[in-house]
């Protein structure tokens, strides 16, 4: 917005300027004429963007399945609301937290191994079983889907997982 009304501001200026000038002041009236509706345009597609936006958060944050992403390190950067209920905890404490910390003691290696085979692209999408332990909790087996969120150019931005208690 700051951009556009100095652009605007400044053509307006010029107008006065040059008002004279018949073929510059028509220029410069078809000239903002274009940048108003460029700006219409431009308001259109960020309401766009924003409903999108909105649209993904509730798909993400009311989804039946545990979702979490985590970054490369393992750290956890959005957890939905089944995840949250899955590990027993708030969202303000599993934030930034490891997953690793929610994995039984005795799973924890072989998890980590995993993670880390997929980030190095050892290993394609992953599925596999093994013990979760949510705080406050019993321990039970869970069920593991993971996929690389890959960068544009190169490299593992982060990991996308499905969560869900195995039968």
């Amino acid at each position: 917005m700051t951009t556009v009304g100095a652009v605007r501001e400044l053509m307006l200026k010029r107008l006065e300027t040059e008002a004279a000038n018949s073929d510059a002041k028509r220029d410069l009236e078809m000239a903002l004429e274009e940048l108003d509706v460029m700006w219409e345009e431009l308001q259109g597609q960020a309401a766009l963007l924003v409903r999108e936006n909105e649209r993904y958060a509730e798909f993400f944050e009311f989804a039946p399945d545990a979702y979490l992403i985590t970054d490369a390190g393992g750290r956890i950067r959005e957890a939905n609301q089944a995840a949250l209920e899955l590990l027993n905890t708030a969202r303000d404490e599993v934030g930034g937290g490891s997953l690793s910390d929610y994995i039984v003691d005795a799973d924890r290696v072989q998890f980590l191994t995993r993670t880390v085979g997929l980030l190095l692209g050892a290993a394609k999408p992953l599925a596999w079983t093994t013990g979760l332990q949510p705080r406050g909790r019993a321990a039970f087996t869970a069920h593991f889907s993971v996929r690389a969120i890959p960068l544009k150019k190169s490299g593992v931005s982060g990991l996308c997982w499905l969560i869900r208690a195995a039968d």
